[in-house]
C-alpha cells in the first residue's frame, strides 16, 4: 500500500506506512517512457510518480472495500427526471437556490482552496413585477414597523411559506425595488465578513441575507452599525423553530398569505389578455378546494400558470388538469396507500399493512423491474414487524396476484406498465405510473400519514442502500432526498451522515445523490450547502470524499469559483490521490462558457504538487468531450482552443501533467491522439495542435519525446505522425 492511502476504518486521518509498496513496482512488461533530462528547468513542476497505473486504495486491513478508478463521465449524474417526480411544482433543477450561478466566469481570481471566499451581493431579477402579484399577509405591517426601527432584523417562518417573496417586498417599501440585493456567502464564511468589506454594499439599499442554522442575533448586532452608516436596511430570513415568547427583538415570525388570494393574483398577471368573465369561469369551488390544499405559494403559483398556460375548456378540461396538481396528487396517494378497511381485512389481519408496504415499495422502484419491488416490499414489513414485536409471518408475496395488491387506484397504471416494461427496459414488467408525479405524493403521503412507522421506514432505507444493489441504492437515494424537506436534521442524523462516512464508495455515492436531489426544489439549499461545507472541511477522509462526489452528481455552488474552491480543499486530501471522483466534478462543472476559467483554474492546480494529478485527469475527461452538436467528434476543448477563449499556455501546462504523470500519460496519449486525428481531418485545427505541441517544448524541451512515444503506441500511429507534424512545420521529433 502506499503511505498516502493508508486510512484507518474509520476514515479518520492517514498514517504512513512503513512497508514498501509492492505496487510501485514497474511491470516487466509494460513500456518505459523516455525520463524528462536533468536540469531542466520547467515552466511547471511535475511531481513525477513511480507507479504506472492505479491499484485498490486501500487494503483489506483498512476494511475498505471499493476500487479507485476512472469514474464513467456523467454516470454518477443524477437525473433531473427524478426531482420531478418528487418534488412536482418545487422542482427548480441543479442550480443554486440563491439568484442564478453569478459571475462571468472572467472577473474571478483562483483561489486553489487557500484565499478565503468573497461574498457576492446581487441585484434581484423582477421586483417590481413580484410587487405586482404580491399578497399582503398579517405579518407585513408588522414587519414595516420593525424595519422603521432598525437598520438589521430577521424574518423567521417556515420554509416554502412565501417568506423570501416577503422579505424582497419589505425591503422594496423602503427602498427603491432597483435598489433590492441579496447577499449570499460562501458557506464558510461569517457575516461579520461584510464588515470588512463596506465597498461591497450599496447605499440606501435594501438587503436579503438566507442565514442557516443560527447565530442571526449576533450576526444583527454586529451588523447593525454597518448598516445604519450606509443607510441600508438588512433583512436576515432564518428558518421558524423558536416560540413566540422566545423570539429577539429584532425577530419576527412570518405569517403565510392567503392562498386563494396567491392564485388569483397570479391568474390575473398571467391571463391579464383576457376578461373578467374569464377569470371567474377558473374560480369555481373545485379549484379553490385544489388551492387551499397547497403546501405554499409556489404550488398555488403552479395551478395559475397551468390554467394560464393551457386555457382549458369546460369543466372536463379543467377537472384534468387539476389531477396533475400537487394537492390532487396527494389525494390521490392517500387513495393507494389507504384502502378499504373493509376491501383488505376480511381475508386477513395483515392485508392491508401489506397492500400498503407492497404500494409504497412500487413508486419508491417506479421504471424499474418488479422483482426489486416483491423484494424491498417483503424487507420493509420485516422491518414494520420487528419495531412492532410481532413473529416473523413470513412473505406474503405469493398469496394474491398484483392486481389485488395495487388495488383499483394503481390498476390501470400496472396494465400500461406492460408495454411501457418491454419498450424501455427489456423486462417484462416493470412499476409504472402514469402520472410521475404521483410517486413523490405517495411517499409524502406514506411519511406523514403514517408517523409511527417511521423509524421502520428510515430502516428500511438504509437496508437498500446497505445490502442492495445499485438499483436499491439509488430508489432509496431519491426517496431519502424527498425525505431531508420534511425533517433535514433526522434524515441526516439517521441515514446521510452515516451513508457519508461510510467505507463502501457505493454507500458514499448514495450519500451524494441524497445531497444532490435535496438541493433540486424548495429552500433546504442553504442546509445543504452547509452540510457540504461540513464534510469538505471535516476530519473524516470518507466525507470529504462524499463531498466530491456530490459535486460529480451535479449539484453547484451559486459561484463557480466557490464550487472550485471546494474542490481543490478536497483534492489536497492524500486519499483522494488515486480517486477521480474530483475529475469527474469538474467535469459536471464544465460548459463552454466557462471553458476560459476552469481551464486556467486547472492551470493553476497544475502548479501544486498535491493537485497536479487531478488537474491532469480532469483535463483528460474536458478533453475528450464532444461539442455539442457536432457530427464529426469535434472536441470541444480543441474548439475553444481554436477560437480564442482558452489560453494556449494554460492548456499546455495540463497536457504536460498529463503526460508527466504515469498514471495519467497513457490516456493523455489516446486522447491527443483523437484530437490530432481531427486536426488531421480539418486543416483548420493543424496551426492549433502544432502551436500546442509547441508550447509544451519550450515548457520542457524533452517532453515531446515522451509525447511523441505515447502517441505512437496508443493512436493508431504506427506508420508515423502526419506529414502536417513532422515534415511540415517539424514541431515533433
Amino acid at each position: 500500500m502506499d503511505d498516502d492511502d493508508v486510512t484507518p476504518p474509520d476514515g479518520t486521518s492517514e498514517s504512513p506506512s512503513s512497508g514498501p509498496d509492492p505496487a510501485s513496482e514497474q511491470r516487466a512488461d509494460a513500456p518505459v517512457p523516455p525520463r524528462a533530462a536533468e536540469g531542466q528547468e520547467p515552466a511547471v513542476e511535475v511531481a513525477e510518480q513511480t507507479r504506472t497505473a492505479p491499484v485498490s486504495s486501500l487494503g483489506s486491513e483498512a476494511g475498505e472495500s471499493d476500487e479507485a478508478g476512472p469514474i464513467d463521465p456523467d454516470s454518477l449524474r443524477l437525473d433531473q427526471r427524478v426531482a420531478r417526480e418528487m418534488f412536482g411544482d418545487l422542482f427548480t433543477g441543479i442550480v443554486s437556490s440563491a439568484p442564478a450561478q453569478f459571475g462571468s466566469h472572467n472577473e474571478m481570481h483562483n483561489y486553489l482552496g487557500r484565499r478565503p471566499l468573497d461574498p457576492i451581493v446581487a441585484s434581484l431579477p423582477d421586483v417590481d413585477g413580484l410587487m405586482s402579484v404580491y399578497v399582503r399577509t398579517d405579518s407585513d405591517g408588522d414587519l414595516d414597523r420593525l424595519l422603521s426601527q432598525r437598520h438589521t432584523a430577521c424574518l423567521a417562518g417556515a420554509r416554502n411559506s412565501g417568506r423570501y417573496s416577503a422579505a424582497q417586498v419589505a425591503l422594496s417599501r423602503r427602498h427603491d425595488p432597483a435598489r433590492v440585493y441579496e447577499i449570499v456567502l460562501p458557506t464558510d464564511v461569517s457575516p461579520e465578513v461584510l464588515v470588512s468589506k463596506p465597498d461591497k454594499l450599496p447605499v440606501d439599499s435594501g438587503f436579503v441575507l438566507r442565514l442557516p442554522g443560527t447565530g442571526h442575533v449576533d450576526a444583527m448586532r454586529k451588523l447593525a452599525a454597518l448598516f445604519r452608516g450606509r443607510s441600508s436596511t438588512l433583512l436576515l430570513i432564518k428558518e421558524e423553530e423558536t416560540a413566540r415568547g422566545d423570539r429577539p427583538g429584532a425577530e419576527m415570525r412570518h405569517a403565510p398569505p392567503d392562498p386563494i388570494e396567491v392564485f388569483r393574483s397570479h391568474l390575473a398577471r398571467e391571463m391579464r389578455d383576457e376578461g373578467p368573465t374569464t377569470l371567474e369561469r377558473y374560480q369555481n369551488e373545485e379549484v379553490e378546494a385544489a388551492v387551499k390544499a397547497t403546501y405554499g405559494p409556489k404550488e398555488c403559483v403552479a395551478i395559475a400558470r397551468a390554467i394560464a398556460h393551457e386555457r382549458p375548456v369546460g369543466a372536463e378540461a379543467l377537472r384534468a388538469l387539476l389531477e396533475r396538481s400537487q394537492p390532487k396528487r396527494r389525494e390521490r396517494a392517500a387513495e393507494v396507500l389507504l384502502p378499504d378497511a373493509d376491501r383488505s381485512s376480511g381475508r386477513n389481519r395483515r392485508a392491508g399493512q401489506h397492500e400498503r408496504a407492497f404500494r409504497l415499495s412500487y413508486a419508491v422502484f417506479y421504471h424499474r423491474p418488479m422483482h426489486y419491488v416483491f423484494e424491498a416490499a417483503d424487507w420493509l414489513l420485516r422491518e414494520i414487524d420487528s419495531a412492532a414485536l410481532r413473529p416473523d409471518w413470513g412473505s406474503m408475496a405469493l398469496q394474491y396476484p398484483v392486481t389485488d395488491l395495487l388495488g383499483d387506484a394503481l390498476k390501470r397504471d400496472w396494465e400500461e406498465g406492460r408495454e411501457a416494461g418491454v419498450a424501455t427496459l427489456g423486462a417484462s414488467r416493470i412499476a409504472w405510473i402514469r402520472d410521475g408525479g404521483l410517486r413523490g405524493a405517495i411517499i409524502d403521503v406514506a411519511w406523514h400519514e403514517f408517523d409511527g412507522t417511521r423509524r421502520s421506514l428510515l430502516r428500511w432505507l438504509d437496508r437498500l442502500v446497505v445490502e442492495g444493489d445499485e438499483v436499491m441504492q439509488r430508489a432509496a437515494a431519491e426517496t431519502a432526498g424527498l425525505l431531508t424537506h420534511y425533517d433535514f436534521a433526522r434524515i441526516h442524523e439517521d441515514l446521510v451522515d452515516k451513508w457519508a462516512a461510510s467505507p463502501k464508495q457505493e454507500v458514499r455515492q448514495v450519500a451524494a445523490w441524497t445531497m444532490t436531489l435535496s438541493d433540486m426544489a424548495g429552500d433546504v439549499g442553504p442546509m445543504v450547502r452547509k452540510k457540504l461545507s461540513e464534510w469538505c472541511s471535516g476530519s473524516s477522509n470518507y466525507q470529504r470524499d462524499t463531498a466530491a462526489r456530490v459535486y460529480a452528481s451535479g449539484l453547484q455552488q451559486t459561484v463557480l469559483a466557490w464550487s472550485m474552491y471546494d474542490l481543490a480543499r478536497i483534492a489536497r486530501n492524500k486519499y483522494q490521490k488515486r480517486r477521480y471522483a474530483v475529475a469527474e466534478a469538474v467535469n459536471q462543472l464544465y460548459s463552454p462558457d466557462r471553458a476560459a476559467w476552469i481551464v486556467a483554474e486547472l492551470a493553476d492546480w497544475a502548479r501544486d504538487p498535491l493537485l497536479q494529478v487531478h488537474a491532469a485527469r480532469a483535463l483528460l475527461v474536458l478533453a475528450a468531450q464532444v461539442e455539442h452538436g457536432s457530427s464529426d467528434g469535434q472536441p470541444d476543448v480543441l474548439l475553444r482552443l481554436a477560437e480564442g477563449s482558452v489560453e494556449l499556455r494554460h492548456l499546455s501546462a495540463l497536457w504536460l501533467v498529463a503526460f508527466l504523470d504515469p498514471t495519467t500519460a497513457v490516456e493523455a496519449g489516446r486522447t491527443l491522439a483523437r484530437w490530432i486525428r481531427h486536426a488531421d481531418a480539418n486543416d483548420e485545427f493543424r496551426d492549433d495542435i502544432i502551436a500546442l505541441l509547441e508550447s509544451i517544448r519550450v515548457s520542457r524541451n524533452t517532453a515531446l519525446q515522451r509525447i511523441t512515444f505515447y502517441l505512437s503506441r496508443h493512436s493508431g500511429f504506427g506508420d508515423g505522425l502526419p506529414d502536417w507534424m513532422t515534415t511540415e512545420r517539424r514541431k515533433v521529433p
